[in-house]
């Protein structure tokens, strides 16, 4: 065999070893199924799905599912928009800008003033400036101010030598206009008379409430003011002057007073978010929506509001529980149900591995019918809403094919594992529709009687037969569930129901068959179907086995047919029994030459070897074996079979040609005997029975059927007293039975024929005439010896 193969298959080996010897593998696979059903339960966005408009005809009754309330947008928004009117505008108060207006005044005049003065005195001669002299300045002097003026007001207060009592008088004027304050648009801030508005100093953030608005002056009005204030102060001055004073003043008047529309916004934005929605209760029970009612604009506000009510609040609290609720259930049917049941102790974390997987499939199956029945049925309540529901929106789901699931579980690991992978599965279906008992009882019962109908499948065929029974029964569950959840069931939603229902058995059935050779494939089960399919002596390996063996073929083909009649009579799988055995011995095809069944007239190769090596040699075929069903992949149950069928037993041949030539005590039993292990099911036991049987028999000079029937007797109880059988269920009963049918089946091919007239054969002939010449009695030949299956044997004496 190629290297690279042999390498792989012993990985398998290593990983498969490795994967059952780990109880951690069990946690995982908890946890992982616990996970992933907590994720499909996880309550999405769309979770109640609203589809009607204005005008639209409704098509179903719809209630509250508990007290919820609805917002009534428009008072809210009216009681915003009061919000808004009332809330008072902000202004800010420059209390600077008049220091900063007489500070300016200030630092332009008196330059100029002293230099005007300082010429006169110092040098009394000296001409003062001229007026093109201090124009010069007036750039400076306007720059200070932060005002333009024109040539003919500058030569006005040059003429008066910008005189220190101009400037108070200036002062004086815009300091009693900006006390009093300036707005730079009165008829705006007069349309907050009403409720008033919020004053506050820049320099101290102090804040005031001013109503009286009127006092405060615009630009105009200030304007205006100057010359009325100015008016005594200046009446006593010449005409240029008193125009200078005024124009500089009204020059110089800025709003001191202006809206802060960042603060206002802000406030406003603050007042209108500490408004809480203006609700309306609708109670539990009340009737939202009536069949046939036309939607109206407060019917759909009501169903838009309960869907963003039934929004989880507490998904990850409502998640937990899921999760807690999911683990109790799994591990209640694992431990009481599953842990401990014989058809899952071999392979058992491959199995429930193997259960997991048609529990999670089936699962998200389930979950992913939920947004189709959305589609169709626009005001279904889902798996995570908590919307009351009527049975018509419901019968979308009667069409899911989940009885699929425990027919898979059924066909590979029997009715009762699949009756408590129903339980479990109908359990945690239920809660992803709303915990609903009528899809419990439908997919439970649906489930089991599914399970049920498939347990004998032998065929192909079996799977459409059994979906269609399946089918029929769907729809009496679903005209029991109908006469139970309505008082007056509607005959239109029943018939729908129960179309969906008997589709939904169909589609069981045909899914059921797609699933099985893909199961076959990824977990390595045999079925019934798979073995029927190895039963065929067309395989390759078996074709191998007649052409290079034909003699381990003739053998292997009469020790099937003693294994399967003995496995019918005890009640054992005679199939599995049969196909096991036709693969017993393929191990001899490595060295084919040094089994005796297939030397023919050749001389025996073992006389040249010694009793070790041909101890070896024979053991070897059944490492050979194994790797060869591997190879082909054959079933584990005909790999078991090869490495169980010798058990330990003793090679007596050649243990005792070696004890004849070393001794006892230098003879190692142990290099004698098979690796084992020993047979572990009935069926292997059988075979092994069967092969030890007909080898022996084929020695028998004379096969009659007592000398059958005491050899049989005397193999059987010899393997059963060296404890071969020990491991396997076969009783005392059963081994009764199976001498019983060995005995019938050897009797009937190595019975005596009638010698007919003319019709002996010419060698036969010739043999006779040979034996009376050469053995002392020819009636029992101990020269030549007939071998029955192949002819004759020369045993010199």
């Amino acid at each position: 065999m190629n290297k690279k193969i042999i390498q792989k298959i012993n990985k398998t080996d290593s990983v498969e070893a490795f994967f059952e010897s780990k109880s951690a593998i069990l946690w995982g696979i908890l946890i992982i199924v616990t996970l992933v059903f907590t994720l499909v339960f996880y309550p999405g966005e769309d979770s109640f799905t609203v589809s009607y408009n204005v005008g639209d005809v409704a098509e179903r009754d719809i209630k509250a599912p508990k007290d919820f309330f609805i917002e009534d947008k428009k008072a809210t928004q009216k009681k915003i928009s009061e919000t808004k009117d009332t809330e008072k505008i902000v202004y800010d108060w420059d209390s600077n800008l008049r220091n900063e207006i007489v500070e300016g005044i200030q630092n332009s005049f008196e330059p100029l003033r002293k230099s005007l003065k300082g010429s006169s005195i110092d040098n009394p001669d000296t001409p003062p400036p001229t007026f093109e002299m201090v124009l010069k300045e007036k750039q400076n002097f306007e720059k200070i101010l932060g005002i333009k003026i024109s040539n003919g007001a500058f030569k006005v207060l040059y003429n008066n030598k910008f005189s220190k009592d101009v400037g108070e008088k200036i002062i004086i004027i815009i300091s009693e206009i900006l006390n009093t304050g300036v707005v730079a648009n009165k008829e705006l801030l007069l349309k907050e008379k009403d409720k008033g508005i919020i004053l506050k100093t820049i320099s101290s953030s102090e804040e005031q409430l001013v109503t009286k608005l009127k006092v405060f002056y615009g630009i105009e009005q200030a304007q205006t003011m100057v010359r009325i204030i100015g008016d005594p102060l200046l009446k006593n001055l010449n005409y240029n002057l008193n125009n200078c004073i005024v124009d500089l003043c009204q020059l110089l008047i800025r709003p001191n007073i202006t809206v802060n529309k960042n603060e206002t916004q802000k406030r406003i934005e603050q007042a209108t978010a500490e408004i809480k929605p203006i609700l309306y209760k609708i109670k539990a029970g009340e009737m939202i929506l009536r069949e046939g009612e036309i939607v109206s604009d407060i019917n759909l506000i009501k169903l838009i509001t309960l869907k963003s009510q039934l929004k989880d609040k507490n998904r990850f609290r409502k998640s937990t529980g899921m999760a807690l609720i999911t683990i109790l259930c799994l591990l209640v049917v694992y431990i009481l149900f599953l842990k401990d049941h014989v058809e899952l102790q071999k392979n058992h974390n491959k199995n429930m591995l193997f259960i997991a997987s048609i529990l999670v499939i089936f699962l998200l199956m389930a979950k992913f019918s939920i947004p189709m029945a959305n589609l169709s049925m626009p005001v279904a309540k889902s798996a995570s809403t908590g919307l009351s529901m009527d049975r018509s929106s419901v019968s979308i789901f009667m069409g899911i094919p989940l009885p699929a699931g425990a027919m898979t579980i059924c066909f590979f690991l029997g009715f009762e594992v699949a009756l408590f992978f129903a339980i479990a599965l109908s359990i945690l279906t239920a809660l992803l529709f709303s915990s609903s008992l009528q899809v419990f009882i439908f997919f439970f019962l649906s489930c089991v009687v599914g399970a049920y109908w498939i347990k004998e499948c032998k065929e192909r065929k079996d799977f459409i037969i059994g979906g269609f029974k399946l089918a029929v029964f769907n729809i009496f569950i679903i005209f029991a569930l109908s006469i139970y959840s309505s008082a007056q069931p509607e005959i239109i939603i029943m018939l729908k129901e129960m179309a969906l229902a008997f589709s939904g058995g169909m589609v069981a059935g045909i899914l059921c068959a797609g699933l099985t050779p893909l199961v076959e494939m990824l977990f390595g089960y045999t079925t019934e179907i798979k073995l029927l399919e190895f039963a065929n002596l067309d395989q390759p390996i078996m074709k191998r086995l007649m052409i290079e063996t034909p003699g381990t073929y003739n053998h292997s083909v009469i020790v099937a047919t003693l294994a399967e009649a003995a496995a019918s009579a005890i009640g054992a799988n005679s199939l599995k029994t049969k196909v096991c055995a036709y693969y017993h011995d393929i191990g001899k095809l490595g060295q084919p030459l040094y089994f005796i069944e297939n030397q023919g007239n050749k001389k025996n190769r073992h006389d040249k070897i010694s009793p070790n090596m041909s101890a070896l040699i024979l053991i070897q075929h059944v490492k050979k074996g194994v790797e060869l069903a591997k190879e082909n992949k054959l079933s584990t149950e005909v790999v078991d079979t090869i490495q169980q069928h010798h058990g330990t037993t003793l090679i007596q041949y050649f243990y005792n040609k070696q004890v004849q030539l070393k001794g006892e005590e230098q003879t190692d039993e142990a290099n004698f005997r098979y690796p084992g292990p020993k047979p572990q099911t009935r069926e292997v036991g059988i075979v092994m029975l069967a092969d030890i049987v007909e080898a022996a028999t084929r020695t028998l000079e004379r096969p009659t059927p007592a000398r059958i029937q005491g050899k049989v007797k005397d193999l059987i109880n010899s393997i059963f007293a060296d404890g071969q059988l020990d491991e396997c269920e076969l009783t005392l009963k059963d081994l009764h039975e199976i001498a019983k049918n060995f005995n019938t089946i050897l009797t009937g091919i190595y019975h005596n024929r009638i010698d007919y007239p003319g019709t002996t054969r010419t060698l036969d002939q010739h043999i006779a005439q040979l034996r009376k010449k050469i053995e002392d009695h020819a009636a029992d030949p101990r020269v030549i010896t007939t071998v029955h299956g192949i002819g004759y044997r020369y045993k010199p004496l």
